[in-house]
Formats: C-alpha cells, structure tokens, sequence
C-alpha cells in the first residue's frame, strides 16, 4: 500500500494567514521607515553637507572678494591724488580733493601728503600738517613703492582726532606710495589711513541673520595667521597656525578643541588691478551639525510619526488585512521613492520653483519661492504670475515665455526678469523656464534665481568705473592743455631768447681782435656750442610735448615721423609702420589720436629700451568707426610679472589711464612666438569697453 503525504488542515492554513497577514503592514511601513530613512540620509544629508561646503567656500570668497575690492579702489583713489600732486595743482587745492575724497567714503581716517623729508603738507582736515611723519612707517615705506600696513592702533593720528572731536578708531590699514618729479626724483609721499570697523562692517553686513542662524563666522587673519577681525572659534593658537598651512579655496572637515566637526575654508584677499599685496586671508568656518541640523529634525519626525503610524497599521490590520495585503509593484514603489526624494530636492532648493497652468496661475511652487516673494506657501497658490512677474501682464503665456528652443524638450535659455515681493519690493530674477505635458495638460515651469543684490552691485561697480573713467578723462585734458602751453611757452620764450643770443653771439665773434690767443678761440668755439645744443633740445623737447604732425596730418603721419626721428638712436633694431588698407587716410576723433599715438611712443620706447629686439612693428587697423593699434616686438619678452609694469614705473599705467579715458581696451601679453604684443582697441559704437 502506498503511503500519501498528509495535507495540513484547510482551518489551519487560515489561521496562518489571519495572524500573518495582519503583521505585513507593520513589517513593510518599517521597512519603508528604514528605506527612507537612508534615503534622507544618503541624498538629503550628502546634498546638505554639499551645500555647506560651497556656503563656506562661498562666503570666504566672498569676503575676501569685498575687501580687495575696497582696497584696489583704495588705492586706485590715493594713486589718482598722488598723480594730482605731481602736476602743478596747489597744496590748498590737492587738501579739498583729500577732503572730498574723504567725505565720499566712511572708510577713510586720514589722508595725506609730505615732503621728501616726511614733513605733512597737506591733509585731510588738516590732521598732522607741519608734523614730520619720518620715522612712521607709513612714510618709510611708501618712498620704496606701492606699500600696505595691516591693522595697528594709532599712534600719531589718536590726539590729534580727539583735539578735533573725531572718533579715535580702535585700528587703522595704511595705504602709501611715492610722489615723484618728472625727473624721477623723490617728492614725497602721499598716505592713507583706513578704519578697521569699516572692513567689520562689511563682514557683519555678509553674515547677516542668515549666518548668525547657520553658526557660520568669518575671520580674517594675517599673514602670520594672527587674527586680525572676528573670532578664532575653539583652535588654540598651534593648531590654529596649522589650519592656515592648509590649501586655500576648497572646504576641508575638521575637528576644533571642543570635539566639534567643522567646515572650514580660507581664501586669501588678492587685490585685483593693483599692485597692492596685503598677506591677508579670510577663514570661513561653520559646525556640521548646524548644517544638518534640519536633515536630523527630519529623521526624528519619520522616528515619530513611522513609529506611530506602524504601530497604527498593526493594530488595525486585523480589519484590513486583504487590503493592505495586496502588494505594491516594483514600479510603483520606485516611482513613489523617487517622487519623496524629488520632492525633498525641490523643498531644500535655495532657487524659486514655480509651476503655472494654461491660466497663468500658480499651482506648484517650494519654500524658496514663498520666501523670495514674501508669501505664504499658501498664498503662493493660485497666485496670477503677473502678480508676482509683472512683465508677464496681459500677455499670453507662450509669447511671454519667448521662441522654443527645442521641440522635442520645449526647453528655453536663461534670461532676466523682473519680479515684485508682496511688500512691493522690485526683484531682479534669473529665469530657466521649460514646459511639460501632465495628464493631457501643458504645465509651465520656471526655476527663478534671486539676483537683485548682485545687480545692484554690477550697476554700482559699472558707476564707479564710469566715474573713474571720468577722472582719468579730466586728467588727461588737463594734462594736454598744461603740456600745449609749457610747449608754447618753450617756443615763444626761451627759443626765441635763445635764438637771440645765437645772433648776439656770432655779432660779437665778428668783432673779436685779430690777434686773439688760442684760448679765446676755444672758450669762443665751448660757448657756440653750448647756444646750439641748447637750441637743439628746446626742439628736442618740443617735438616730445607736442607730436608733429599729429593735429595736422593726422596719427598715420605722426607715427610715421616718430618712427623716422627713432631710427638714428635705435640702431639695428628696424623700424616698420604699417597701415591696413581700410585705415588709410583715415581720421578719428582728436583725443583717440592722441591716446594712441602716446600709448605708441610709450611701447616703442620700452621695446627699444628693455626687449633687446631686432625688429619692432606699428600696426594699424580699423575704419572710421573703429581704431587697433599694436605694437609687436620679438625681444625676449615680458614676464608675468611684469604684466602690470615694472616696481616703480608709471609706464604702463599711463597707457592703461590714456585707453580708459577714451573708452578702449588695452592688452599686454607675450607673443606665441615670443617678444611684447601691445594692443589698443578703440570702436565708436562701444565706445566704454575699456571699462569692463
């Protein structure tokens, strides 16, 4: 007989499934709570420290950004007074520019200038006039050049403030460079004096509430690694040294005193157009744990409410249990995994995410949208978008949005718009908007970046420029008028008077005995000679104040004759001017041509003096509209160093003021083949390029 297996009984089979059943909901909401759990972990947290390393990083550049800024200007400005010192302006007028000067920026203390012996001329408020400033610092050594002081006390400066009532600040920045002749000599120095609180300011103004709430601090040190403004969080002073061997520019993770994890990042403050070098640095720092604080809260409330709501699940899955037995596809469980994690990207994005039907309303948007439009994310809903984007009033949805640049994506380029907060604040945004189909629907997206501060900032930097260029311009006719009437001057005066003595001398030669000695003869032959060199170089000295030709015929034939009277001192160095044939004949506005023509002489000059060339080229190009001039050697070539001009020449600068003034760009860069290439571009039609 053949044995059968033994079925278990059909009611036991359902006790199974009555008791199993029931613990399947309990069992997948925890693994869904674990599940999401190390999604938030793994994307929310790895995104969040992400962010909190570009925060430091960012903020550090940041600071360090603004402070060279004010320093560059700094010393743009005090290098423009030592400039107006060294032509013939009077002491009590160069005093009112320091003290305009002063008055425009809160930053100043003091400014000054002194003789060669280090006695003040002229200041601001009169501050240290008739003292002798010798043995200072700040006059010792700004004769060598270009010179900056970190952050000391005052000393001289303290009772003279408060005889005169000013606020004796608690540290001070100094700024000096030397003035000098037109001879090169000493003249004297022209010195600043700046308030430390207005660099605190600057970093306060940055960190702000936001920084405040986040724990982020900013401290700026000196080269040493002495703090010099904010604080130095929980290093001692041995591991804080050691924390500024560490590479600049990257966020690194480290551990202070107190057992804190810290984001630290420094930057160094690197002066941009200046020769200015401070040894400064910025350190930017904030506690990891600030920065994942929301990340934990939001592990804390899945504990809580998962927990709950899979205790409520297994209480309740006896009534449910064919309900909640019925499997989720893979497919399904992916795509709502995926919706959490794109929601929680969409919620933590610090850009405005909006979403606006065929209507023109709102129906989707995140945090940062309400916060960047002052609304409620309520609020936010249904909201019409030329509420909150004016430009799109009365409009339709597609010609607002601009041409399609894709089809198939219905993607659109980045563009500026404007936007209105709900307190009637003007927004300046950046918009990337795209258009999906959902459920039959078109849906309108837009990723809006809040840009307001920095284009306040790049009109307030395109202002400044446009001032500076004004100045320069100012300068620079002045300078020509004062070079026209010293060439007038030299012309109708001492020429003339030399020409007389010339005259008056071969009458007295007509006259002298027959039988004069030989030493009569030779002191008569010295004294000929001398009238006629000096002759010659009141001509000399003419032709370099007033270019010939120039006014006349035009820059082509000024050049020309430059290049044909530096022939007989440059030697076997050839000299070639060519001239395109779309530039010939042609004539551009009378401040361009003489812009250029010194920027020409200036580069010539420098090749034949320091590039040991065989051959130097003038090369003009352009129409009427449209001026390029360069100058190319094949000398040795110039360093990177000494692209913004040799320590103690004012060569270079002088090119860089004169394009300024008249609106061009001006290049200076080695050759691919080697030698100096010396490039001034000038066009009509954007006429202020030189500025950017």
């Amino acid at each position: 007989m053949t044995d059968h297996p033994v079925q278990a009984p059909r009611p036991a089979r359902e006790r199974v499934l009555t008791w199993a059943l029931p613990l399947l909901p309990a069992i997948a909401g925890l693994l869904l709570l674990a599940l999401v759990l190390a999604a938030t972990e793994r994307s929310v947290g790895t995104e969040l420290r992400a962010r909190a390393a570009y925060r430091v990083e960012r903020f550090a550049d940041a600071y360090a950004g603004q402070i060279a800024n004010v320093l560059a200007r700094k010393a743009g400005e005090i290098e423009l007074l030592a400039a107006m010192a060294t032509g013939p302006m009077p002491l009590p007028a160069l005093r009112e520019q320091m003290q305009l000067q002063k008055q425009r920026s809160s930053a100043y203390v003091w400014i000054g200038l002194t003789d060669a012996e280090g006695q003040v001329v002229a200041a601001s408020d009169g501050l240290l006039e008739g003292r002798s400033i010798a043995n200072r610092g700040v006059y010792v050594n700004g004769r060598q050049g270009l010179w900056f002081g970190t952050l000391h006390p005052p000393v001289a400066l303290r009772q003279p403030l408060l005889d005169y009532g000013m606020t004796v600040p608690d540290e001070l920045a100094d700024i000096a460079l030397p003035v000098k002749d037109a001879q090169g000599g000493l003249r004297g120095v022209m010195a600043t004096h700046l308030n430390a609180r207005y660099l605190d300011e600057l970093r306060s103004a940055l960190v702000g509430g936001a920084g405040t709430d986040l724990a982020l601090t900013l401290t700026l040190v000196d080269a040493d690694g002495r703090v010099l403004l904010g604080p130095r969080t929980g290093w001692r002073e041995g591991e804080w040294a050691g924390l500024m061997a560490l590479p600049a520019g990257r966020a690194l993770r480290r551990q202070d005193d107190e057992g804190r994890e810290l984001l630290i990042a420094r930057a160094p403050v690197l002066p941009g157009d200046s020769d200015l070098r401070t040894g400064w640095q910025v350190v930017a720092a904030q506690p990891v744990a600030t920065a994942l604080a929301s990340v934990n809260a939001l592990e804390r409330d899945l504990l809580l409410w998962g927990g709950g709501a899979t205790l409520l699940l297994g209480l309740t899955g006896f009534a449910v249990a064919r309900r909640l037995a019925r499997p989720f596809s893979d497919a399904e469980r992916r795509l709502r995994e995926q919706g959490e994690v794109l929601s929680a990207v969409v919620d933590a994005a610090s850009d405005a995410i909006i979403g606006v039907d065929e209507r023109g309303r709102v129906t989707l948007s995140n945090p940062a949208a309400a916060r960047i439009f002052g609304l409620s994310a309520g609020q936010m809903l249904d909201q019409p978008l030329e509420r909150l984007l004016p430009a799109a009033a009365g409009r339709p949805l597609a010609e607002w949005l601009a041409p399609q640049a894709d089809p198939d994506t219905h993607e659109r380029g980045v563009r500026r718009v404007g936007g209105l907060r709900a307190d009637g604040t003007a927004l300046e945004l950046e918009a990337s908007v795209s258009e999906v189909r959902v459920r039959g629907r078109w849906l309108v997206t837009a990723i809006l970046r809040d840009v307001t501060e920095r284009s306040r900032a790049e009109r307030a930097l395109r202002r400044y420029r446009s001032e500076l260029s004004e100045l320069t311009q100012r300068l620079l006719d002045q300078e020509k008028v004062t070079t026209r009437r010293l060439a007038q001057t030299l012309h109708d005066q001492l020429g003339q008077t030399l020409g007389a003595i010339r005259l008056s001398f071969d009458a007295l030669c007509g006259l002298r005995p027959a039988d004069a000695d030989a030493r009569w003869l030779e002191r008569e032959r010295k004294l000929g000679e001398l009238v006629d060199t000096a002759i010659a170089e009141v001509r000399q000295a003419l032709v370099i104040l007033r270019p010939p030709l120039l006014e006349s015929a035009g820059l082509q034939a000024a050049l020309d004759n430059e290049l044909h009277s530096r022939r007989t001192d440059a030697g076997d160095v050839a000299l070639v001017l060519a001239v395109q044939p779309g530039a010939q004949d042609c004539r551009w506005p009378a401040d361009v041509e003489y812009a250029a023509f010194m920027v020409a002489r200036e580069a010539l000059s420098n090749a034949l003096l320091h590039a040991r060339a065989s051959q130097v080229r003038v090369e003009i190009h352009g129409d009427a509209e449209r001026l390029q001039l360069s100058v190319q050697d094949d000398g040795i070539g110039l360093s990177d160093g000494l692209a913004q001009g040799r320590p103690g020449h004012l060569g270079m600068v002088g090119m860089r003021e004169r394009a300024l003034a008249i609106g061009a760009r001006l290049t200076v860069a080695g050759g691919p083949d080697g030698g100096t290439h010396v490039t001034l571009v000038w066009d009509a039609l954007t006429e202020g390029a030189g500025l950017s």
